[in-house]
């Protein structure tokens, strides 16, 4: 079952990849992982697709640096709403903590409620699932993640409260747990030159394991508009408290493409 749903993951993957491209897409909207966690309040336009992919690392304080090498298919289908499928492979996978494993297949729908006015932010909310086809990987995980967006001029406003569900927790692993982050983007250089994105965030959510305490971090990022139909992104972050195991340092470089 897992080999039939990661060859059909690939197969749309491929088809996507020589499909003619016909929409352009915003660095300025943030999407999970390109190259922060934060995430904006706005799916992609309807009836279009985008493509993210890109590279990590992520260098622990206790064991080896591991290589992330993520893809995602992004369409809207409808206005106001987009879904996705993508998974994230890693470097030595059996040593991954916590229940997302390397080649899960993730699922997602992001509905967005209303356009932000002078008072009142724009809200969304994103749904998704994760499912156990990776290595070592046991039970569906479910995550439900606020979106909230607000514009004081040109500097943007995220927040982002999040709590997901594991199915296949064992022993002293978590059967959920939840996490925020708080962060904003900025337009360098606007109102002359409006191709680069900087943003940054902080964030906690809790440990992997019951008894232990929360993870708190910080990131730091850019997403520059390369072409009318692609974005390039860099980032880079740290767990500065957490058990001994915390990531001291991670990145990751970027490139999502508008078909």
């Amino acid at each position: 079952m897992r080999q039939r749903i990661m060859f059909f993951f690939w197969s749309v993957m491929l088809c996507l990849a020589v499909a003619p491209t016909a929409s352009a897409i915003d660095h300025s909207n943030l999407d999970e992982s390109r190259p922060l966690r934060l995430e904006d309040a706005y799916p992609i336009a309807s009836g279009e697709w985008a493509l993210e992919t890109g590279g990590g690392f992520a260098a622990h304080r206790q064991g080896s640096t591991r290589g992330l090498f993520p893809v995602e298919i992004l369409y809207g289908v409808a206005p106001n709403l987009h879904v996705a499928i993508g998974t994230t492979v890693s470097t030595d996978p059996h040593k991954i903590e916590g229940q997302t494993k390397s080649g899960d297949v993730h699922l997602s729908g992001l509905y967005n409620f209303n356009q932000e006015t002078l008072t009142l932010p724009a809200f969304g909310l994103k749904l998704a699932l994760n499912l156990p086809t990776g290595t070592d990987s046991s039970g569906t995980d479910v995550r439900v993640k606020g979106l909230v967006t607000k514009s004081f001029d040109r500097l943007r406003a995220h927040f982002n409260p999040a709590y997901e569900v594991f199915t296949g927790a064992k022993g002293a692993e978590r059967d959920s747990r939840y996490e925020f982050a708080l962060g904003a983007s900025y337009p360098l250089g606007a109102p002359h030159y409006t191709r680069l994105t900087v943003l940054g965030d902080v964030f906690t959510e809790q440990s992997f394991r019951q008894g232990e305490s929360p993870v708190v971090g910080t990131e730091f990022g850019i997403r520059h508009q390369l072409t009318p139909r692609t974005v390039v992104d860099a980032g880079i972050g740290t767990e500065f408290a957490r058990p001994a195991d915390r990531a001291v340092f991670f990145g990751t470089v970027g490139v999502s493409f508008g078909f």
